[in-house]
């Protein structure tokens, strides 16, 4: 059972947790901080110092109220520490308010500690060889998974709380056993360690939430018990001299803090034992400084308020534990590979560091050093790019990181979304088109004259990482044969009568590192069509009248208004060239199949031809709106702007009625054509206007502003649609 995890959608990839993690626990992976069960200690620094609250706790609250609910027996063992948490209530006020909560029992865990200091004393009568205390469960599984060499060192004695656990279980085998307390890494020892009597934990801060609004009297008398100390740093060797088993003699020395921790055992692991032979080790200052101590006492406050409690010798077992408390602990640890020197400089020549002095070890990836994080990558903790230097040098600085970013985003809302429309026609012909963008194959764009081509392929070129680079187009079908080579792979001086003098680079080589967009490829001719293969397999070319071969880096993206799959089949299109332009194929549809997004269009257009002539927009009636909706455009969105244009240099007024359109959209609609009833295309225009302003206002929560310029028409126009609809806005 995993103790700490990870909320992967809240992980900003900040680090926190790794650069605190005493033993790297930590696995990144896509910028994600994932904890490794597997070399976690539950010490519980990387859920104190997450920023975003992604690291969870695992908890038992809903088994506990679930037993509580039930009616089962359920018995609290409250850490010696809970004084110092619940001040000022009372120690025998918190008995009273856990029992009015529902428990059956509460029992004070520093009953457990009288339990073990015997047994402490007893073994090491025993043993000759020096012994670490066990009682922190932090420090057992640093040492079993980290420090394997130490294990047998380790006293085999069972912690406070699993002995007076296995105590009561012995009387009460049905009990629901629940400690409560300061430390995380008490619930991995209830869970996951060898015998488990522990049913459930609960951290001060858990309990504490769950007794909110619970009243409950003083219903314990307090034992003053000299083993209250037990959570003070050097605790266990205080309670030893104070029940007077030999620990002077043996040289004993308390040790607190994940630091001074981790050099201990280090020197240990080295043999350098200077004499000492038993080791008090607590991972945190104290139980009263425990990762969950929840307390609003300082430090200092914490540790005299238990030493005056523990100003007594009132025992506080009822009868003399029979059977064995001892424990065993076993090796847990996984070896990690280790690079070789060769392995960790190719790892840091990826971030630049190729000497000593580019190895800045400033730590924003989380780890001491560069080296150590190189060791990291190897073993699959660390991604490389983890290297924040490195990063924004690669970007050129911060600055222009996010300068770039923005840039970006920019150029996307005013390409991508400056393709108008709302149909699912194209909205699926914007998603290709962000698709084709992010990657570099050549692009075959399919449509009728005027639907946009060019636009389609000018936003390709300018959200992808060719947007700095020349975008260069040319019309296949505007350019005479002889005329369209010279054209695209330009010529040398005195190649032909009249070439320049120091010849011409072509639209190809002026295209370099950008986009070459070939219009109408349709209409190329075949002669043309061989040696423009050649150059796509190749990205090589020569000049007309040069021997000499140039190589450049383009895409290309090539549009046509005829079919090009049936000109393959009458021969008059090659095969393989087709082939080698429609990697990536975006068919965009006439304006007749996507009626719906007309209002959109027009509304958009009279907003641009209004802004570049410094004039006042007009507003487009229903019965105008209706006919436009209702011709079936051949000439596609270039028509339509053109008609939106006559329009309103015709229209004197500040509307655009039927009168002000081309004869050719009234007279189909006056005759009839495409129409049964005139009020049901209003209706019909009148609906779709509604379901665009409605859908436009939850988009943008109702901010009429948004919305307008969402929707593209002018505030009034807006106010004066919901009016008319009677849309409750």
């Amino acid at each position: 059972m995993q103790i700490v995890t990870t909320d992967k959608e809240k992980c900003k990839a900040c680090y926190a947790c790794v650069r605190n993690c005493p033993v790297k626990a930590i696995k990144i992976e896509e910028q994600k901080a994932e904890v490794l069960e597997e070399r976690c200690i539950a010490c519980g620094n990387c859920v104190r110092v997450c920023s975003q609250g992604a690291k969870k706790i695992y908890s038992f609250k809903e088994i506990v109220l679930e037993k509580i609910k039930n009616g089962g027996k359920v018995i609290a063992l409250l850490a010696p520490s809970y004084p110092v948490s619940f001040y000022p209530l009372k120690p025998g006020e918190v008995h009273g308010k856990l029992k009015a909560f529902g428990f059956t029992r509460v029992e004070e865990v520093t009953a457990g500690v009288e339990i073990i200091l015997p047994e402490y004393g007893k073994y090491l009568k025993e043993t000759q060889d020096y012994v670490i205390s066990s009682a922190c469960p932090a420090i057992v599984s640093l040492i079993e998974k980290h420090y394997p060499t130490l294990v047998n060192h380790l006293a085999p004695i069972k912690s406070p709380m699993e002995a007076l656990a296995k105590y009561i279980k012995m009387e009460e085998p049905d009990a629901f056993l629940v400690f409560i307390g300061p430390c995380i890494a008490k619930k991995n020892e209830a869970l996951n360690f060898r015998e488990n009597y522990i049913d459930a934990v609960l951290t001060f801060k858990e309990i504490k939430e769950l007794l909110k609004g619970v009243n409950g009297g003083d219903t314990y008398e307090y034992p003053r018990n000299f083993t209250q100390s037990f959570p003070i740093p050097g605790g266990l060797i205080l309670s030893l001299k104070q029940r007077g088993y030999e620990i002077e003699s043996r040289r004993s020395i308390s040790v607190e803090g994940k630091e001074q921790i981790i050099e201990t055992l280090e020197s240990l692991t080295n043999n350098r034992t200077s004499g000492v032979l038993f080791y008090d080790l607590l991972f945190c200052r104290g139980c009263i400084d425990g990762p969950e101590i929840d307390s609003e006492l300082t430090y200092i406050e914490r540790r005299q308020y238990l030493l005056e409690l523990s100003k007594g010798n009132k025992t506080i077992l009822s009868k003399k534990p029979a059977g064995t408390f001892r424990a065993r602990y076993t090796v847990k640890a996984r070896k990690l590979p280790l690079p070789t020197e060769e392995e960790i400089r190719e790892i840091l020549a990826y971030t630049d560091k190729f000497t000593p002095e580019d190895e800045l070890n400033c730590g924003a990836c989380g780890y001491n050093s560069c080296r150590e994080k190189a060791i990291a990558v190897y073993q699959g903790l660390a991604e490389i790019d983890m290297c924040l230097p490195f990063l924004l040098k690669k970007t050129r600085g911060e600055a222009e990181f996010y300068r770039n970013k923005y840039e970006m985003e920019n150029r996307k809302k005013y390409y991508l979304d400056g393709i108008t429309g709302q149909t699912e026609k194209i909205i699926e012909v914007k998603k290709l088109i962000e698709k084709a963008a992010m990657s570099d194959g050549n692009v075959l764009i399919q449509g009728e004259s005027g639907v946009g081509k060019e636009i389609a392929a000018r936003t390709i070129h300018y959200l992808s990482e060719r947007a700095d680079k020349p975008f260069v187009a040319i019309n296949c079908a505007a350019i005479p044969e002889s005329l369209l080579e010279s054209e695209l792979f330009g010529y040398e001086e005195g190649a032909f009568t009249g070439a320049k003098r120091g010849g011409k680079a072509g639209k190809i080589e002026q295209a370099d590192g950008g986009t070459l967009f070939l219009d109408e490829i349709g209409d190329m001719p075949l002669s043309m069509q061989v040696k423009l293969l050649r150059f796509i397999q190749n990205r090589e070319f020569e000049r007309i009248g040069s021997n000499t071969p140039r190589k450049v880096d383009i895409r290309i993206i090539a549009a046509t208004n005829q079919p090009l799959a049936k000109l393959v089949k009458e021969g008059r299109f090659r095969m393989d060239l087709y082939y080698r332009l429609n990697v990536f194929n975006i068919n965009i549809p006439p304006l007749r199949e996507r009626r719906d997004d007309i209002p959109l269009l027009v509304n958009r257009f009279m907003n641009e031809f209004c802004e570049r002539r410094k004039m006042a927009p007009k507003i487009v009636t229903s019965e105008a709106m209706n006919i436009l909706m209702n011709y079936s455009w051949p000439g596609n969105i270039r028509e339509l702007q053109n008609v939106i244009e006559r329009a309103y240099y015709l229209a004197e007024g500040n509307l655009i009625k039927p009168e002000h359109l081309p004869a050719q959209l009234t007279s189909k609609a006056l005759s009839g054509e495409r129409i049964t009833k005139i009020t049901t295309f209003k209706e019909a225009v009148a609906e779709v206007e509604k379901k665009l302003i409605i859908e436009g206002l939850k988009a943008t929560n109702y901010n009429k502003l948004a919305c307008a310029k969402l929707l593209g028409i002018p505030r009034a126009t807006l106010y004066q649609k919901i009016k008319e609809y009677g849309i409750e806005a």
